[in-house]
């Protein structure tokens, strides 16, 4: 609950002080003035007290009039008296029956993004009896941090507020500027749309909605929430995916290749079958754990054998030299033709994609041909027809030679564009493991050249060494394969604690879209849809009341989409639905706004809402409102009253007239003459 207790303006001017004092109760309080007497700077001074001039607009400027920021006088004809000091405090209360006075400096004071409040304290006693403490707004953080005033304000409230989407992709709380239209209804804007009118600088999406669910506690909101939160992380997981398939294909493991691993993550990756790691040895992919194997073994059988003199090995090491220089050869012809056929599959990526490209221009052409035909446009219907658009001749034996098939239509084009650009897809898509296991194929030859052109050498070395020292090639192929054995060990383990990652990721996005299933696939629950229902027999209530008269009251539904006010008309047998826009009269759509406003508030009276009970209404007798549907207005509010709610209207309508249609309900508080009066 929030109420208004009592609202003080005070204007120091260098001579005299002048000033207002606005008692406020629960139920309905109707200020009286004059026109152009300060009612709307009353109201004005609420919004700016509490700091939520940008519900008004994006600009910082002050809300209030001149007499509150410039000049002053006491009546119309009177010298206007130069501005020194001003301020505007406001008492307020809360459900738990706390209260809380606030001051805000206008001019000659403290900066403007100050805001000083007295915890426990009321205007009408002294307010150092209070606990005193400092706040700041329209700064980052004044909605979230702990010395904002709007945090504070929300806490005080007894809202938590969520976060909601922005233009930008990122989150942000719902603040209480976008909140506050639909509280608050000022005189210069608030009155030309049935919702709000929201400030769209807080780039907030679908934010007419996403004030209204909360306001009424809708469940959708918190399953919209729950889905884009399931989704981020879903996003987050896929993201972390890629970057270990990254991993596993890049140059640290480039000469193994991994077979059965899908490009996102599945149930199957889950479950973790199916993967293989692969080597490339002596031309042939291998499993990696069995080349392993059999290193171990050839590196055992090499140990054991006795190492001779050079002498000794030299028949041995001749013979060795020339099968290492042939394998050279070999190794190098492979790898010209590896690189062959990689720049082919690279050209052929490109093609793909190039035909990709043309294709989906291809599609959106076609689309926007058959968004024409239905139009009506003869020219989207000319392919289809075989006529000519210019002439309207038959194209079929003028224009062309004489065929027996015909071309497709729209329709069936627009199908056949689409079949191709998944071929496409799909063709591009094993072109890119195709292109991963040529690079993998090409640095295993690459390292394999390396390695036997680094034998050859040590060959030879040892055929010019002394005849009777040991032979050094033993020792160097020992030396060669251990080393080799040590990298493949090494790559298996960093590649199966990659694949056990994926696994661990692959297990955790299933997870995850098995909770984004769980979820109702409708956003509205049958909680929200009876709150709708009710909210919508509310407003129908209140216009039969107010004598709505453009439409049978029963017309009046709530779209599902945002919850803002339809119009459902029977067309036949068909029901069809329109928006409202200019099919109302403009004192119609004032009191589709009044029944709207109090609607949502008493619906959220009787059922589990967050509205807080407070509206205020700047001039409702707009666009030459009747009296009758005014004063309706006020019996409405009286009859329906409740302490935890309140209703402030300001009006200029006749005082007689006011007091007759109150019949002594509600609070009154009229002024004779300017609202700001000097003060002894």
């Amino acid at each position: 609950m929030l109420r208004l207790n009592h609202l003080r303006l005070r204007v120091f001017t260098a001579s005299r002080r002048f000033g207002a004092d606005i008692p406020l109760k629960a139920g309905l309080n109707v200020i009286y003035a004059g026109n152009s007497s300060g009612k709307s700077t009353s109201l004005q001074a609420i919004v700016y007290a509490l700091g939520l001039e940008r519900s008004l607009g994006p600009q910082l400027e002050i809300p209030l009039p001149y007499a509150m920021r410039e000049r002053i006088h006491d009546r119309p004809d009177a010298e206007y008296e130069p501005v020194i000091e001003s301020y505007v405090e406001i008492e307020i209360q809360n459900s738990a029956q706390q209260f809380l006075t606030v001051r805000r400096d206008v001019v000659g004071g403290a900066d403007k993004k100050l805001i000083r409040t007295w915890a426990d304290a009321r205007l009408s006693k002294n307010l150092n009896s209070g606990k005193q403490r400092d706040f700041f707004v329209h700064d980052a953080g004044s909605a979230q941090r702990e010395d904002g005033f709007h945090h504070y304000l929300s806490d005080f409230i007894g809202w938590n507020l969520p976060n909601v989407s922005r233009f930008d992709g990122a989150d942000g709380p719902l603040y209480l500027e976008a909140i506050f239209p639909m509280l608050f209804v000022e005189q210069k804007r608030g009155w030309s749309t049935i919702q709000g009118p929201f400030p769209t600088f807080l780039r907030i999406q679908d934010v007419a909605r996403r004030v209204i669910e909360f306001l009424l506690d809708l469940e959708a909101a918190s399953i919209r929430r729950q889905r884009a939160e399931l989704r981020r992380q879903l996003s987050s997981v896929q993201q972390r995916c890629e970057g270990a398939l990254y991993r596993i294909q890049g140059n640290n493991y480039r000469i193994v290749r991994t077979r059965g691993i899908p490009d996102a993550p599945t149930a199957e990756l889950a479950q973790g079958k199916g993967i293989k790691t692969e080597v490339l040895y002596e031309e042939e992919w291998l499993s990696i754990a069995n080349v392993i194997e059999k290193l171990r073994d050839e590196i055992n059988v090499l140990e054991q054998q006795e190492i001779v003199s050079a002498e000794q090995a030299a028949p041995d090491l001749i013979e060795r030299s020339k099968n290492v220089a042939e394998r050279i050869d070999h190794l190098a012809a492979a790898i010209d033709t590896a690189r062959i056929e990689f720049s082919s599959q690279i050209e052929e990526r490109n093609a793909l994609r190039l035909r990709l490209n043309a294709l989906r221009i291809d599609l959106k052409r076609n689309q926007d041909a058959l968004k024409l035909k239905k139009l009506g446009s003869a020219l989207g219907r000319a392919a289809s027809d075989c006529v000519c658009p210019v002439c309207h001749q038959e194209v079929e034996s003028e224009l062309l030679p004489t065929i027996t098939s015909a071309g497709m239509g729209l329709e069936e084009n627009i199908v056949f564009v689409r079949s191709q650009i998944e071929l496409y897809e799909a063709s591009e898509r094993d072109g890119g493991g195709r292109l991963n296991e040529l690079q993998a194929r090409y640095n295993a030859l690459a390292d394999e050249l390396s390695e036997r052109q680094g034998e050859l050498r040590g060959i030879r070395q040892s055929l010019v060494q002394p005849s009777e020292s040991p032979s050094r090639a033993k020792i160097e192929a020992i030396i060669r394969k251990q080393s080799f054995f040590d990298r493949l060990r090494s790559t298996q383990q960093a590649v199966d604690g990659l694949v056990d990652e994926l696994r661990s990721l692959a297990t955790e996005w299933v997870s995850l879209q098995n909770k984004l299933k769980l979820l109702s696939s409708e956003d509205l629950t049958d909680r929200d849809l009876d709150k709708m229902k009710k909210l919508e027999m509310s407003v129908q209530s209140h216009l039969v009341s107010y004598g709505f008269k453009s439409f049978r009251p029963n017309e009046i539904h709530l779209s599902k989409d945002n919850l803002r006010p339809l119009i459902y008309t029977t067309v036949g047998s068909e029901i069809v639905e329109k928006e409202i826009n200019f099919e109302i009269s403009a004192s119609d759509a004032i009191r589709l706004k009044w029944a709207y406003y109090l609607s949502l508030r008493a619906v959220s009276a009787n059922t589990d809402a967050n509205h807080c009970g407070l509206v205020v209404f700047d001039e409702p007798g707009q666009q030459e409102m009747e009296a009758s549907s005014l004063y309706a207005l006020l019996n409405s509010a009286c009859e329906n009253s409740r302490d935890d709610q309140q209703l402030i209207l300001a009006t200029s309508e006749p005082i007689d007239s006011l007091k007759a249609a109150l019949s002594g309900r509600g609070h009154l508080v009229s002024f004779s003459g300017l609202i700001l009066q000097p003060l002894q």
